[in-house]
């Protein structure tokens, strides 16, 4: 075995300019591809490991939604092992007004404890606002604006909806959307007395140990409540966003090996240029009772060296692509749309090892060609012609 691999070697380094300027063009096709690929993959999946880690910053773990209101299970939920705190939350639909601007709202009312800890807000009579609604109403620490109850009362002069002014006690920014644009955070019990029984959601928001453990623990909390709550971890309530993602990823990632596949019609170009250069070497060790499986196992053997060192150098590309990347943010993007400035490069080992496994394949198979036409040329003929 060891003569098979020393002459394969021999053959691949050795050629005239054409050649080795072929054998040049297959090696930067397969490490351009393979680290372009790389690169794609690491920031897609940067990108949906950064959105998981502001998703899990800014939002609850688990939210349960009870639909009998008279039963208390705070304390059974936090008997059971993983979670970290349990909060008892109700949500209220409301409308903020000031100087004549109007914005829609979901009011969060929870204790004024609770809303420390998750907001870092102290709450006594007043109210406190996300950053981004506080810049639509011009809003600063200790000014008042109105809030509106869509749940009224009626009157001799017709419907009125209920409106009371608050004073801001705090603002706080969680860097989502909802949370800092369209959440007005109050003391539960000032809420109970302003909007009545006109909540849209009561129940617990839960915080875990472990945010990747939510389905286990989501599946324990249904059995415990049963049928009287709707139980919904936070990879539910995304679950369309990233299976949308992974789908987009996934289809990126078959039009990106294209790149290797072409790459690899290079490799078959230069093996079959190869075979022609060599058919007299070839000829002369079939004499000394060289077999025709060793002669294809010879070409084989100089596609993958060739797709091998394709592939380390686009796995190192790759790599130092990144670190430039990670390291001076060169992908920027708005932080108000995708909830980060910048989309990191993170590779994930299950792309690393596709891509790579990938590229080696074809770099395989595009020998085959080339292999067994070099095992089918006649000895006799190509001596004679000599």
């Amino acid at each position: 075995m060891k003569p098979i691999f020393s002459v394969s070697f021999r053959f691949l380094l050795s050629g005239k300019g054409s050649t080795q300027l072929v054998s040049f063009i297959a090696l930067l096709g397969v490490s351009l591809g393979v680290s372009a690929l790389l690169l794609t993959m690491g920031v897609f999946a940067g990108f949906q490991h950064e959105l998981k880690e502001k998703i899990l910053s800014a939002s609850p773990h688990i939210i349960v939604s009870l639909l009998d209101t008279n039963k208390d299970y705070k304390d059974k939920i936090e008997n059971i092992e993983g979670i970290k705190n349990v909060y008892s939350v109700a949500l209220y639909q409301g409308l903020v007004s000031r100087e004549g601007r109007i914005s829609s709202v979901s009011v969060k009312a929870l204790t004024p404890e609770d809303a420390h800890r998750v907001y870092g807000v102290k709450l006594k009579e007043g109210v406190a606002v996300g950053a981004g609604l506080a810049d639509i109403l011009g809003l600063k620490k200790g000014e008042e604006f109105l809030l509106l109850s869509p749940i009224g009362q009626r009157t001799p002069f017709g419907f009125l909806p209920r409106a009371r002014s608050y004073v801001v006690e705090g603002i706080f920014q969680k860097g989502v959307f909802d949370q800092d644009y369209a959440t007005v955070v109050m003391d539960i019990k000032g809420a109970r007395d302003f909007f009545g029984d006109a909540y849209q959601l009561s129940g617990y928001e839960i915080y875990l140990r472990d945010p990747y453990k939510a389905q286990e623990i989501r599946n324990k909390i249904e059995r415990l409540l049963g049928p009287g709550a709707i139980v919904r971890s936070w990879i539910d309530l995304n679950k369309p966003l990233f299976n949308a993602l992974q789908v987009e990823k996934v289809g990126i990632f078959f039009v990106l090996m294209l790149m290797i596949v072409i790459a690899s019609f290079n490799i078959t170009s230069l093996l079959f240029m190869k075979a022609r250069d060599k058919i007299k070497d070839i000829a002369v060790l079939r004499t000394f009772g060289l077999k025709s499986r060793q002669v294809i196992f010879i070409f084989l053997l100089q596609g993958l060296m060739l797709g091998f060192l394709g592939t380390l150098i686009g796995l190192i590309l790759s790599l130092v692509g990144a670190y430039f990347i990670n390291e001076y943010k060169l992908i920027r993007v708005p932080a108000d749309v995708y909830l980060m400035d910048h989309v990191p490069v993170y590779f994930e080992t299950r792309d690393v090892i596709s891509t790579l496994l990938g590229a080696l394949l074809l770099s395989l198979l595009s020998s085959l060609l080339p292999a067994y036409r070099a095992s089918k040329e006649g000895i006799v003929r190509v001596l004679r012609n000599e």
